[in-house]
């Protein structure tokens, strides 16, 4: 689900609309959408049941979609933090994107979900996410901490 090319550090974005292009545009060019504007309308449709903005400046942004062709996860750093609309005000930062192919039986859309939200439950994983040097260290993180989402 995550490769070393899905971890994008320190992008200067600076809306949740451009990082919502950003993800598309990405996902574009990984071959994970081909139907790029369809995806940015289904992550504000989901952005509009509830706010993907956690906290301690982390936001999982997911859709199960029809305009994604097989299951991703992007992982954003931006250069400084965006308002989120987060649960607990604080602007947002760090970034996992869920992107996973609508109707698809064989990744689980809420596991992924879970399994990310309680990892960024953990104090240690938070810190080395946001003092690491480049994106060969948070997939290095990402392979310790989780297992079979990172490929």
């Amino acid at each position: 689900m995550i490769t070393r090319e899905q971890i994008y550090l320190d992008e200067k974005l600076e809306t949740k609309s451009a990082v919502f292009e950003f993800i598309a545009q990405e996902a574009e060019k990984l071959g994970v959408t081909v139907h790029r504007e369809q995806l940015v309308q289904d992550l504000w449709e989901r952005e509009k049941v509830y706010s993907t903005g956690l906290q301690d400046q982390f936001a999982i942004p997911h859709t199960q979609s029809e305009a994604v062709t097989r299951p991703a996860v992007l992982v954003i750093r931006l250069q400084d933090s965006i308002d989120w609309a987060s649960h607990d005000g604080k602007p947002v930062q760090y970034i996992f994107s869920i992107l996973v192919p609508k109707g698809s039986v064989d990744v689980s859309h809420l596991q992924i979900i879970s399994s990310l939200a309680t990892l960024l439950l953990e104090d240690s994983f938070k810190e080395a996410v946001a003092s690491a040097k480049s994106g060969d260290d948070v997939y290095h993180l990402l392979e310790q901490y989780t297992e079979g989402l990172v490929s």
